[in-house]
C-alpha cells in the first residue's frame, strides 16, 4: 500500500508471465481492438481462450465487420479482465497477430475451444453448458471463422487493496 494524503492507498501491481497465464486459463471473455484498412478502430467483447500450448488466444467469429478488419489488418490487442472492484482488480492486455484457421487447424481449434469453455463455465456453475457443443455444427446461413491470436507481448496489472 502507498500512503498519500493522509491515507494509505493500494499500489497497482505487475503480474509475473506465470500469473498472467494462471489468470488467462480460467477466463474466456475479452475485448478485442482491431483496426481496418483505412485505419478505423473497432473494439467488441469476444469469447476466447488461452491456449498454454501454443501461448496463443483461441476464438471464433461470424463474417462481419470484426473479421473483414482482422482479414485487412492482422495486428490486434486483447484486453482480459476481472475487476471486483476499484481496488480489487487484474488485467492482462495482449498485442498479437491475427492468423485465420482452416481445415484441421480450425476443427482443433474449435474443440479446444468448446472442451474448454465447457470445463469453464460449468465450474463456476453459473449457466448450463450444453449449448456450447452447438458452436461446431456448420451453418450454412451464419458460417463460422475460427482464428488464433498469436502472442507478440503480454502486460498484466492488479490491484489488491483497501480503499
Amino acid at each position: 500500500m502507498l500512503y498519500t494524503r493522509g491515507k494509505f492507498r493500494p499500489m497497482i501491481e505487475t503480474l509475473t508471465p506465470a500469473q498472467m497465464e494462471a489468470f488467462l486459463e480460467n477466463k474466456y471473455i475479452g475485448h478485442l481492438a482491431v483496426t481496418d484498412a483505412e485505419n478505423r478502430p473497432y473494439v467488441v467483447p469476444v469469447t476466447c481462450l488461452y491456449d498454454p500450448e501454443s501461448h496463443s488466444i483461441i476464438s471464433y467469429t461470424a463474417e462481419g465487420r470484426k473479421i473483414d478488419a482482422l482479414r485487412q489488418n492482422p495486428r490486434v490487442c486483447l484486453a482480459i479482465s476481472d475487476i471486483q472492484d476499484l481496488s480489487h482488480w487484474k488485467s492482462v492486455i495482449i498485442e498479437g497477430t491475427f492468423e485465420e484457421l482452416k481445415d484441421v487447424e480450425a476443427m482443433k481449434g474449435i474443440q479446444l475451444l468448446i472442451t474448454r469453455l465447457q470445463h469453464i463455465i460449468n465450474d463456476e456453475g453459473k449457466q448450463q453448458v450444453d449449448f456450447i457443443a452447438d458452436m461446431a455444427r456448420a451453418n450454412p446461413q451464419n458460417p463460422k471463422v475460427i482464428y488464433r491470436i498469436n502472442i507478440d507481448k503480454m502486460d498484466g496489472r492488479y490491484e489488491d487493496g483497501e480503499e
